[in-house]
Formats: structure tokens, sequence, C-alpha cells
């Protein structure tokens, strides 16, 4: 199972509580919640051969939800998809670089709408607008 993903913008200690949280709600995923607007953008942009500087702001987007309109769609990803373990997304973008992240966000969406344990559609973390997903994270 995959590290848990501490989360941007919160305070120091609250992230693990977020992580542990969503982590056994959710039966063993890991998992974050990211723009749907930015990762269709990042999709798009990726698939023309996006560079560095095309992919960053969608990234920022995707990394830290403060950037996010409250009333911005949010969609749940699995980051088992992304295929290694990172302590935290900065870890991860430090390591992978801007276009390897964005390409490892894609992954963790399709991994988790791949469902691979099989669960109930109705038992599945459901999309929430940004203001929800600031407001689990300050929880």
């Amino acid at each position: 199972m995959a590290e848990k993903e501490p989360v941007p913008e919160v305070e120091e200690g609250e992230e693990e509580h977020v992580a542990e949280g969503e982590q056994a709600a959710a039966g063993g995923q890991d998992l974050y919640y990211i723009s749907e607007t930015a990762i269709a953008d990042i999709k798009e942009k990726l698939g023309d051969g996006a560079k560095e500087e095309d992919i960053q702001p969608l990234l920022d987007k995707v990394t830290d939800p403060t950037q996010v309109d409250d009333d911005e769609p949010m969609l749940p990803v699995d980051m088992r998809g992304v295929g290694q373990e990172f302590n935290s997304i900065q870890d991860m973008v430090a390591a992978l670089g801007v276009v390897g992240a964005a390409e490892a966000f894609v992954r963790a969406r399709e991994y988790f709408e791949a469902n691979h344990e099989g669960e109930p559609e109705d038992q599945r973390p459901q999309p929430m607008t940004a203001a929800e997903w600031k407001a689990c994270l300050h929880e």
C-alpha cells in the first residue's frame, strides 16, 4: 500500500490525520482530490506534447487546493496508481518533475476509475466541491 500523501496547506501534524481519515474511509485507497478542470486540461496538454511551462500552472492547481475556486468540482484519485510511493505530493513533484507528476496524477485518476477492488459505486468516494475538500483538509 502506498504511503499516506500529506496535503499542502495543512498545519503540521494535521496532514497525517487527514490522510489517515481519507484512507480509512476509502477502504485502503490512497485518496487525494484534484480539480476536474485542471486534470482535463492536463490530459489535453499532455496529448499535445506539452512542455513544463504549459503544465506548471495546471499542476499548481492540482497540488495546491487554495488556488482552486470554491465551487470547482474536485475528483477523487487513488495515488496507488502512480506506481511509486512518495512521502508527500511535493516529494513526488521533485522526483518526477512537472510533466512526470502531471502524468502521475492522470494515472492516479485512471486507477481510481478502474475500481480494482470492485467496490459498489454508491460506496466509493464521490466528487466534491473545492470548498468541501478544503474543509476536509482543515478538520
